[in-house]
């Protein structure tokens, strides 16, 4: 029976194995174990084109994807190891070595980062807490074919984020995901749609707060504490509101520690595990609460409100990561740097109409298409 090779043997392997245009891997993401977001996307545009073979490779998890020419199997198996050599094109979510996991060449595949977001927060060599890390980061970014961007203005970033990645080799594609905001219900995949009537019975009627925070560096160290009284303020809003709280934690956090502050209210569970396509998400929110996650600016598509709780904002922008643009400038509603302004914000937020000259054209600050 066939072994599974070494990463020494993937490397020596993959410079005698010949690679075919038409083979496409989509290795799932390494935090979650899910093909979504961009990725599946770009799957799903070309999944019954039986001239195109694509190859979702799979860690921790089962993936069910049907389609023309449609191979499914685990990355650490012989099958799995064999596909991924034969593949020219092999599409990644964070870096080449992160998503694919070999050291296979760079020179015979073409690894095109489809990235999962519009950074608001500086990442890679731009990134604050990189500085001592930037031989791996470089090594990584110059293994990428190319990476993907929104608009003109978000490739400039990518650019800086992806260095030495050269500015030519960042597309302006927009984001593949996008569809699956914007578009007509009834050209959502089988699961997304079958995710929207598991929350549309969750949310009972309820209006949808999708609290979806980014990542910290020091997790449950670094994560607001509610006190009882703000606790109390949130359940009387809600109420009050008709509304219901749902909690989306970072793809990449182990502490879950929101889930256990606000689970006592009645918040959802919306991790990924039970819905692992957040557009879907998005769809049925009728606002957005986060800090300085991306998301604020997928979810600008819907034209509903969204609120920045920054609520540490000078030791984020100022030590651990930094910020590509003033937030005040960009994000999509009100920052808010304590609980007073956050509460406020979330009192307004289904009163007062947004303001759409505002709104869109801080919407075309990143988006050069809405598709």
């Amino acid at each position: 029976a066939p072994k599974l090779l070494s990463g020494e043997e993937m490397a020596r392997g993959g410079k005698r194995t010949p690679t075919f245009d038409h083979g496409w891997a989509f290795p799932v993401c390494a935090c979650d174990h899910l093909l979504t977001g961009n990725e599946r996307a770009v799957f799903e545009q070309v999944r019954d084109d039986p001239s195109i073979k694509k190859i979702v490779l799979t860690r921790g998890r089962r993936v069910s994807l049907e389609g023309e020419n449609v191979v499914v199997c685990p990355l650490d198996s012989p099958e799995g190891q064999y596909h991924l050599l034969r593949a020219k094109q092999i599409f990644v979510k964070h870096s080449p070595r992160i998503n694919a996991k070999y050291p296979i060449s760079a020179k015979l595949h073409n690894f095109i980062n489809l990235w999962h977001g519009i950074p608001l927060k500086r990442f890679g060599p731009a990134s604050l807490d990189m500085e001592q890390r930037l031989g791996w980061g470089y090594r990584e970014n110059r293994d990428c074919r190319a990476v993907i961007a929104a608009s003109k203005v978000d490739a400039l970033a990518m650019a800086a984020a992806f260095y030495p990645l050269p500015y030519r080799d960042v597309w302006i594609t927009g984001l593949p995901r996008n569809d699956f905001i914007v578009c007509d219900e009834s050209r959502l995949p089988s699961d997304f749609l079958e995710e929207g009537r598991r929350l549309e019975a969750e949310r009972a009627g309820r209006k949808l707060v999708l609290f979806a925070p980014t990542f910290k560096n020091a997790q449950a160290d670094a994560y607001y504490r509610f006190s009882a009284e703000e606790l109390d303020w949130l359940r009387t809003w809600l109420e009050a509101n008709d509304a219901a709280l749902g909690v989306r934690e970072h793809m990449a956090d182990r502490a879950h520690a929101y889930y256990a502050q606000l689970a006592p209210l009645g918040a959802l569970d919306l991790s990924a595990a039970r819905y692992p396509n957040i557009e879907v998400l998005y769809r049925q929110s009728a606002a957005l609460v986060t800090d300085y996650s991306s998301c604020a600016i997928d979810f600008s598509l819907t034209g509903r409100p969204a609120i920045s709780f920054a609520y540490d904002f000078e030791h984020y922008a100022g030590t651990e990561r930094g910020l590509f643009y003033d937030l005040d400038h960009v994000f999509p509603g009100p920052v808010c740097r304590d609980f007073a302004s956050f509460s406020d914000a979330l009192s307004d937020a289904f009163v007062s109409a947004p303001r759409q000259a505002e709104a869109e054209l801080r919407r075309r600050t990143f988006f050069d298409y809405d598709d």
